[in-house]
């Protein structure tokens, strides 16, 4: 009989995990995520900060009232996603080992990069939207091979693989849209190291600290 303590002390072979967990799940071995926890203190308090200050202090006025709660509401969001699916990486390494990783943890972790990932997105959308309005350029150009698109493909991919899967767009060893390697996200045909995705969660943070009063932005109130 197998009891608890034989199935965990039990290894796996490598090539079996990266098929039918998750493709390069035996070779993550590393996390090296920049720790940005304390880079935006006012990080949690963004959405509640912007309501008190349109309140009392200065609002902004039709469209940009609502590019701004949405851009606020994403880079909190996608800031929380970043930290805690670092955290969740982490512990997936410390309760693992390659022959026998800690499964359970690499699919919340995945999970979270995958919010993180999303919820920049949403953001870009929106500024996006901002600045054709403001007549300023956009994020980033189709295919231009910056953080900033390389980050919004990664997006697409994890938003569209369902209907990509219905349409036979994917190897059947393709058991996740996106996974994780010792650099940071990747897919089939984008990567995004960590270290740029925890510039690009800080360049959202950076607005998102100047949005939260309208005031900082007497030309659009």
């Amino acid at each position: 009989m197998t009891d608890a303590r034989s199935m965990q002390m039990a290894s796996y072979n490598t090539d079996l995990l990266d098929r039918y967990v998750a493709p390069g799940i035996s070779k993550l071995t590393a996390c090296r995520a920049p720790d940005i926890s304390g880079k935006h203190p006012q990080a949690p308090h963004w959405l509640a900060n912007h309501f008190l200050n349109s309140v009392f202090r200065g609002n902004f006025r039709s469209r940009f009232r609502q590019y701004a709660f949405n851009q606020l509401f994403r880079a909190q969001v996608a800031y929380a996603d970043y930290q805690e699916a670092r955290v969740l990486t982490e512990e997936f390494l410390t309760r693992g080992k390659p022959d026998h990783p800690a499964i359970g943890r690499y699919f919340l972790a995945l999970a979270r990069w995958e919010s993180c990932l999303l919820n920049l997105q949403i953001f870009i959308d929106v500024m996006n939207r901002m600045k054709k309005e403001l007549k300023d350029e956009p994020v980033f150009t189709n295919d231009d091979g910056t953080p900033e698109q390389r980050a919004y493909a990664i997006a697409n991919k994890i938003k569209h693989f369902g209907s990509d899967v219905s349409a036979d767009k994917h190897d059947e060893n393709d058991t996740v849209p996106m996974w994780l390697t010792n650099i940071g996200l990747c897919t089939r045909t984008s990567e995004l190291k960590f270290e740029e995705l925890a510039n690009l969660v800080s360049e959202a943070a950076t607005v998102a600290d100047e949005l939260q009063d309208p005031r900082a932005f007497g030309d659009v109130k």
